[in-house]
C-alpha cells in the first residue's frame, strides 16, 4: 500500500516540475509558419510587370524585351542553338548562369522549357532579350534544385550566339532569289597538282533567307566550300572553289560545280576552267 502512495506522489512531483520548467503556459497553442504563395505571387508579379515600358507579352502570356535587336534568319523549334543566359527568380537570387561559368550552351529548342522554346524563336543571331517566364511555361508545381519555388514565374537574360543546325528551316523554307557576282572563272595556265583558289560570292537578291542546300563539283579534282548559315535577305556570302589538278591531268580543263538553294530553279551552275602544264621536276 505505501508503495502504491509512493508512484502517485512521484508522477505529481513529476508532472509539477515539468508544468513549472516550461517557458509557456499549458494553454498556449504554438503556431505554425505561414504558408507562401508562391503561385499568387507569380501571378501578382506578372501583371504588375506587363504594365512596365518595353515589356512585350506573347498570346501564351511570355514576357520579353529587347535588349538587342538583329535582323536575320530565326530558329525554328527543332533548331539546335547556341546561347549565353542568366537565369533569376522575380527577387532576383541567381539559379543558373552560362554567363557566370563563361561557358555558352548548346541544346535544341525542343529540349528545354516552352517559355524558352516559344522565346528563342522570337530572336535573330546576335540578338539578346530579357525573358519573364509564366510558370505555366517553365517548371510548374514541380521546379528543380532549393531555389525554384512551385509555381513560380522565372527570369531569364538571353542571347542568341549561333543557329547550329535547322532542319525544319531547310525543309519548309519559302522560296527567295539569288545573284552571284560571276558564274565563271578561268585559272589561265596552271601546273598540275598545284592548288589554285577563287572565290564567288552569292548575294540574297529575296525577301526569305536564303539556304545553300549542297554544293556538288563534277570531279573530285575541284573542292567547293558551302555557307553553313542561311543567308539574309539583302546579305552575302562566299562559296571557295579549289581545283587541284592531279599528275597527268593536263591542257585545256574545264568543270562545273552545281548549287543548289531554296530557289526557283533550285540549282544554279559554275564553271571553272584553266590550262595545265606539267610541272618542273
Amino acid at each position: 500500500m505505501k508503495i502504491s502512495y509512493l508512484i502517485i506522489i512521484t508522477s505529481i512531483l513529476t508532472l509539477f516540475i515539468y508544468s513549472c520548467s516550461s517557458d509557456l503556459p499549458l494553454d498556449v497553442v504554438i503556431e505554425q509558419p505561414e504558408q507562401i504563395d508562391y503561385k499568387k505571387q507569380g501571378v501578382d508579379f506578372l501583371a504588375k510587370n506587363k504594365k512596365r515600358a518595353g515589356v512585350f507579352t506573347t498570346q501564351s502570356g511570355l514576357q520579353y524585351e529587347i535588349l538587342k535587336n538583329t535582323e536575320g534568319p530565326k530558329p525554328t523549334p527543332t533548331a539546335k542553338v547556341q546561347v549565353h543566359y542568366h537565369g533569376t527568380t522575380p527577387d532576383g537570387d541567381v539559379f543558373d548562369s552560362s554567363v557566370d561559368r563563361n561557358q555558352p550552351a548548346e541544346f535544341g529548342l525542343n529540349q528545354v522549357i516552352k517559355g524558352w522554346t516559344e522565346g528563342l524563336q522570337l530572336m535573330s543571331e546576335g540578338a539578346k532579350y530579357k525573358f519573364y517566364i509564366p510558370q505555366e511555361l517553365a517548371y510548374g508545381a514541380n521546379p528543380s534544385g532549393d531555389i525554384i519555388k512551385p509555381f513560380m514565374p522565372l527570369v531569364f537574360e538571353v542571347e542568341l550566339l549561333d543557329i547550329l543546325d535547322d532542319p525544319e528551316s531547310k525543309v519548309n523554307a519559302p522560296t527567295t532569289t539569288l545573284k552571284f557576282d560571276k558564274l565563271s572563272h578561268d585559272f589561265g595556265t596552271v601546273k598540275e597538282e598545284s592548288d589554285n583558289k577563287t572565290i564567288f560570292t552569292v548575294t540574297n537578291t529575296g525577301k526569305f533567307p536564303l539556304i545553300i542546300d549542297d554544293v556538288k563539283a563534277s570531279c573530285g579534282c575541284t573542292t567547293p566550300s558551302k555557307p553553313t548559315k542561311p543567308i539574309a535577305p539583302g546579305r552575302s556570302d562566299k562559296i571557295e572553289v579549289v581545283f587541284h589538278p592531279n599528275q597527268g591531268q593536263l591542257n585545256n580543263q574545264s568543270k562545273t560545280v552545281r548549287v543548289m538553294a531554296n530557289t526557283n530553279p533550285k540549282e544554279t551552275m559554275l564553271k571553272i576552267s584553266a590550262f595545265v602544264e606539267k610541272k618542273q621536276d
